[in-house]
């Protein structure tokens, strides 16, 4: 049965323990994650003026890197919103001077520096953020995520240098009961190896995966709340299993 918990949780990260599952479902949930949930990112830049040192191309590839507030309910796949930017220097230009045609959409992060213009020097850019997913370009990856199996101790049996074993452990994720190693969270342990190496010859302490049991880690970045990132994630993978259900009825 699948079990999740909660481990963490931040304004833009989170991570989870989930157990009873494989490789093969955990990778579905991340690559669903980052291919096909769809945010908003900027696509099409044009420029009506633009004085600064700094080249158009230079400019529309840090423009379209910009993590775009989205909103889900109202923009669907390839629909999008129409962002202006006009200023007129000396000033330094930020993503707080960007502003958008839909008062929902704006730039998350408002104190990004796009470029800095000198007396005399202007800017004025119109811009179409567009609804896109990761699996055509990743400014359009709503998040960055990973997984990796859940360590667990197979093997601990008393040994002449268990307390130095214990107290090696660069996490600090291991203490001593009743003379065996133990860990005190599985989830802080890197695998690096430093603790087996003092039980190696007796063969006392194995430390391995957990092939039904993983930690699973996603940060936003910024189109949308982790939340909605995993809401729609299911929804997407309810669909895509429903669809295989149709599909193999008909044979």
């Amino acid at each position: 049965m699948l079990n999740i918990k909660l481990l963490n949780k931040t304004d833009s990260s989170a991570s989870f323990l989930v157990k009873g599952t494989n490789n093969s479902f955990i990778n579905a949930l991340r690559r669903t994650i980052m291919a096909d949930v769809s945010v908003l990112a900027i696509e099409d830049v044009t420029f009506y003026e633009n004085s600064s040192i700094m080249f158009d191309e230079f400019l529309a590839h840090r423009l379209g890197l910009l993590p775009i507030k989205t909103d889900l309910k109202t923009y669907k796949e390839d629909e999008k919103v129409t962002l202006i930017l006009e200023k007129e220097g000396p000033c330094t230009v930020y993503s707080k001077d960007i502003k958008s045609v839909d008062p929902k959409i704006e730039v998350v992060d408002k104190n990004i520096p796009l470029l800095e213009l000198k007396k005399g020097q202007r800017v004025k850019i119109e811009m179409d953020a567009v609804m896109g997913k990761g699996r055509t370009h990743s400014k359009f990856q709503p998040a960055i995520v990973g997984y990796k199996n859940l360590p667990v101790i197979t093997e601990s049996k008393p040994f002449k240098e268990i307390k130095k074993a214990a107290e090696i452990c660069p996490t600090k994720v291991l203490e001593i009961k009743a003379n065996k190693i133990v860990f005190t969270d599985a989830t802080g342990c890197t695998m690096c190896g430093e603790c087996m190496t003092f039980a190696k010859e007796k063969d006392a302490l194995k430390i391995e995966y957990d092939k039904n049991a993983f930690i699973f880690n996603i940060e936003s970045c910024g189109g949308l709340s982790n939340k909605e990132i995993l809401e729609k994630t299911a929804q997407i993978l309810q669909e895509k299993v429903e669809l295989l259900k149709k599909e193999v009825n008909a044979l």
